[in-house]
């Protein structure tokens, strides 16, 4: 979190240094607009899950967390202070690389786009899924029983929400 923290200042400073040097040209360029891009995306959203190993009539759980991340779409509402940055609110879709299509993500917040028609765009927010998770009750049982044949799991989710950074391209 503090490096996100780092990273989402220097922009600020970073943009600041460039809209003061373009305060002096007296270009026309498009200020408001709608913008689409293609991109990745990290969150903070963890899935849990649980899988087996079997080695000769020994079964253990093994427990896995993983981060969703992975592609996303996204579009932007952008306003312009100057000729190479933008500012706005976008709202998209992701695809976590893990799950695929089975838990898309939907991430929305603000943007800080660069370049003179927002090639380039950082966004960061909040990303909300399902995700997947493993009750302690289940993890207590899976942990004190001995198994010899994998035994069956239902998935649990729960929807939730937490704080996610992307970058994208405008494609459109």
């Amino acid at each position: 979190m503090r490096a996100f923290l780092s990273l989402v200042c220097f922009l600020l400073l970073f943009s600041s240094g460039l809209y003061a040097q373009e305060s002096f040209e007296k270009e026309e360029y498009e200020k408001h607009g709608v913008v689409w891009t293609a991109g990745l995306f990290k969150s903070w959203l963890e899935d849990r899950s649980v899988g087996f190993d079997k080695v000769g009539d020994i079964v253990t759980p093994v427990f896995d967390v993983k981060k969703k991340m992975g592609f996303s779409v996204t579009s932007h509402y952008m306003y312009k202070p100057s000729k190479w940055l933008g500012i706005g609110i976008h709202l998209g879709m992701g695809l976590d690389v893990n799950s695929y299509v089975a838990a898309p993500v939907l991430l929305f917040g603000p943007s800080i786009s660069f370049g003179k028609k927002h090639q380039f765009i950082l966004d960061f927010g909040w990303a909300d899924a399902k995700r997947k998770i493993v009750p302690g009750r289940l993890r207590d049982q899976l942990l004190n029983e001995t198994y010899v044949e994998i035994p069956e799991i239902y998935n649990y989710t729960e929807t939730n929400t937490g704080y996610y950074l992307g970058l994208g391209y405008r494609f459109y």
